[in-house]
């Protein structure tokens, strides 16, 4: 391309400001397309003010977004169009196609953001998963979960973040699970599957003309008050030779049935008895910091790669093992913050502190956690032995008081 790299970044996320200081650092002009108030707006060069895309999406005006992106780019033409949030994906695919630049297609976004969609497509290409079924009712989730067995996990399709994901362990739990997925989501759009029982990891992986690239495997842990909140990550995986070349094979599989071709990829894996499964593709970064941790362990910068493949530039993805990066989240803070404090851990925690991020401060009223975008603080830690950067990470989190008192009863329920 004759011009300067000007990449659009489309509604940065809270906790994803490292994708913009990579940006920076390749002496592309930022273009934040977003409502004014986001916090992350003051990284761009330039700001593209949109209306809230949340409620934009909800009440079907997202052709309005295209157009406005659309106009801009035949002002500013772009390079690049950048997203991390799953139901963006589409309208990345559809604005790629249309301006001719490379990363998702209309067909790979919808794959990647819908979990209806998504599921039909890995059955297609014969990838392993579980078994599942549309949801339009109770009556459908009732007959599915006898024909499986308890428990069944009900979800929206059209969400992310394990918005009124639920894991349902008999009859009596089913008509509400399903009743608030069908509320949660934005098109009446639920799944019901069949619930995979073994320890999750996630592939951390980027993908060049449909070349699928391990870059990391990262060790899960599951929880939180839903049961369904991925609250704890490890780089790398605690997993034997055999099982981690397993899952990262079926990893590519299910990213390349999904149709990305050039990208990053974040696919969820469940190691089961019967093998490894896939709970899901995400056609973007992992959240909650796991770009942080890749890189600490790997030397690799996701957003850099990610940067390089959609211009077409060869990605440096030559990991080293150097470390092990541990994250602990904080969820189960609840009612009026009065404050939030830090405290000063030893010396010996503190060189191995890689990131402290609180979410909420001083006047925040905290309901019950009901799913990731919630979380209260998030700490990592990282060292050379593993167990010292699980005792720092584990330290770190007892640092961070979010000290409350009750909310009103009206605001509680």
């Amino acid at each position: 391309m004759s011009h300067n790299p000007r990449v659009l970044v489309i509604r940065p996320a809270k906790e994803r400001e490292s994708s913009l200081r990579t940006l920076a650092r390749t002496g592309a002009e930022i273009v934040v397309a977003d409502h004014p108030d986001n916090d992350l707006s003051g990284f761009a060069d330039v700001q593209l003010p949109l209306p809230s895309l949340p409620g934009a999406f909800r009440s079907g005006r997202v052709a309005d977004l295209e157009e406005r992106i659309n106009d801009f780019h035949a002002r500013f033409p772009l390079t690049a169009v950048m997203a991390d949030f799953d139901y963006l994906l589409p309208l990345v695919g559809r604005l790629n196609e249309r301006l001719g630049l490379r990363g998702h297609t209309e067909r790979s976004g919808l794959l990647c953001s819908n979990k209806r969609l998504q599921r039909a497509a890995l059955d297609e290409a014969g990838v392993a998963q579980p078994r599942w079924a549309p949801c339009p009712d109770t009556a459908t989730a009732q007959d599915f979960a006898k024909s499986v067995g308890w428990p069944v996990v009900v979800k929206p399709a059209d969400r992310s973040a394990s918005c009124a994901v639920s894991v349902v362990r008999d009859k009596d739990h089913l008509d509400s699970a399903v009743n608030a997925a069908l509320a949660e989501s934005w098109g009446a759009d639920v799944i019901v599957e069949q619930y995979l029982d073994g320890p999750e990891f996630s592939v951390e992986a980027v993908i060049a003309d449909g070349v699928v690239t391990t870059v990391a495997v990262t060790g899960k842990g599951i929880g939180g008050r839903t049961g369904v909140l991925k609250l704890d990550a490890e780089i790398p995986a605690r997993l034997p030779a055999g099982d981690r070349t397993a899952v990262e094979q079926v990893a590519a599989e299910a990213v390349l049935a999904c149709g990305l071709l050039n990208g990053p990829a974040h696919t969820e894996i469940r190691l089961t008895s019967s093998g490894p499964r896939v709970v899901e593709v995400n056609g973007r970064i992992g959240g909650v910091f796991i770009s942080h941790m890749v890189q600490a362990v790997t030397g690799v910068d996701l957003y850099r790669a990610w940067y390089d493949v959609l211009h077409g530039n060869s990605p440096s993805l030559d990991p080293q093992q150097r470390g092990f990066a541990v994250r602990r989240c904080l969820s189960e803070a609840e009612g009026l913050v009065e404050s939030v404090d830090i405290g000063t851990p030893s010396p010996e925690v503190r060189e191995r502190h890689l990131l402290t991020r609180c979410f909420v401060r001083a006047g925040d009223q905290l309901t019950a956690i009901s799913n990731g975008n919630e979380m209260r603080a998030v700490v990592v830690a990282f060292a050379e032995d593993r167990e010292e950067a699980v005792t720092a990470a584990e330290a770190l989190a007892a640092h961070v008081t979010i000290r409350t008192t009750p909310l009103p009863e009206a605001i509680a329920r």
